[in-house]
């Protein structure tokens, strides 16, 4: 079992986080279009982001550099566009990064012809969620797929896809999206922007707002949702999947580290919510009234075994439910939150707000 892992921009981090089963470290540098936007995450200037590279490579640890946005709004094919990608790849390639996260399928193909020696990993914003789509990016030479997450618990397909295709699969663990969400490729284009609404003062994550609602509204939706427990691992090692991303690299050294550390040692005793990116705090609304004990849900993935295809929806079957029913935790806060939390996405829908951008 092998870990990919945000990169916190600290040589003690490699230091202490060098023993573990780690594939890779991903990560990027202030200005460069990623899923993630950039008030949220470390801002290493390119030299420091060298040395890093430089360091972790000597720890024996890879780096991946993420642009794995979803829209680059066609500025891939202006003479502008293809002389930055030419230069920021070289220049990757340069400092020896190990590869790339990309989503944009051409971006995938201009780095093979362009740039052979860095090798692709096609990030989970390209949702290979089948075979096809799978062999797709496998014939493009990606030598890596980050599976979406919604597709964790649907073996029978992942089985499928570790079966026809050679690139290693990588499983997002930790995330607390909606099940089959029904924004998810909103929520991506939107974030794809996000450092362009930024600059404006217009960036409004309506989709996180929106996500949060439901979650804290309906329990249930945070058993549903696909993640993988550190005590799960074994059921996809078993099918021959044996890389697993953690994400969170918004978030700061701690929560890293205790996530690294629960999914290296295969275990966690306090609540799951501590370790899934999602279940924890929406700012400022303050932390999710609702705590999933992480024992409580031993076994609880053995229920996915089975051939239940959960894109069908859930009809007659109460699964989840009942689960939730029986083990969550839920705040005596949850239904203020809820309020709170509904009424910022009504103003929102109704169009009730300015941000400082607006007119």
């Amino acid at each position: 079992m092998k870990l990919v892992i945000p990169a916190i921009f600290d040589t003690d981090f490699l230091d202490t986080v060098a023993g573990h089963p780690i594939s890779h470290l991903y990560g990027s540098v202030a200005g460069d279009a990623s899923l993630r936007a950039n008030r949220w995450l470390p801002q290493p200037k390119a030299d420091k982001l060298a040395q890093y590279v430089d360091y972790a490579r000597r720890k024996g640890i890879a780096f991946f550099y993420c642009l794995n946005v979803a829209c680059m709004g066609n500025h891939e094919f202006t003479s502008g566009g293809q002389r930055w990608l030419v230069e920021r790849l070289g220049w990757l390639e340069e400092i020896g990064a190990e590869g790339v996260v990309l989503s944009n399928p051409y971006l995938v193909a201009f780095t093979r012809r362009r740039f052979p020696r860095l090798r692709v990993a096609v990030s989970t914003a390209a949702a290979i969620d089948s075979v096809d789509k799978a062999q797709f990016f496998a014939h493009q030479g990606a030598d890596a797929l980050y599976l979406p997450e919604f597709i964790n618990r649907d073996l029978a397909l992942l089985g499928q896809i570790r079966k026809r295709v050679r690139p290693t699969l990588v499983l997002l663990a930790n995330v607390g999206c909606l099940l089959h969400c029904p924004i998810r490729q909103y929520h991506i284009n939107l974030v794809s922007h996000s450092n362009e609404s930024l600059e404006l003062g217009t960036y409004v994550d309506y989709p996180l707002i929106w996500c949060t609602h439901e979650k804290a509204r309906d329990g249930a939706l945070m058993l549903k949702s696909p993640w993988i427990r550190p005590e799960d691992l074994s059921l996809y090692e078993e099918i021959g999947i044996n890389e697993f991303k953690l994400a969170g690299r918004e978030m700061d050294r701690a929560w890293i580290e205790r996530a690294l550390n629960a999914y290296a040692y295969r275990s966690y005793e306090g609540d799951l919510n501590d370790l899934i990116l999602g279940f924890d705090h929406l700012e400022p609304f303050g932390r999710l009234p609702l705590r999933i004990p992480n024992r409580a849900l031993d076994r609880f993935v053995e229920f996915f075994k089975r051939k239940h295809d959960c894109r069908l929806g859930c009809r007659d079957c109460r699964y989840c439910d009942d689960y939730a029913a029986e083990r969550l935790r839920v705040g005596a806060g949850r239904d203020s939150f809820v309020n709170r939390v509904g009424k910022a996405i009504a103003r929102f829908e109704s169009g009730a707000f300015r941000t400082v951008g607006g007119s």
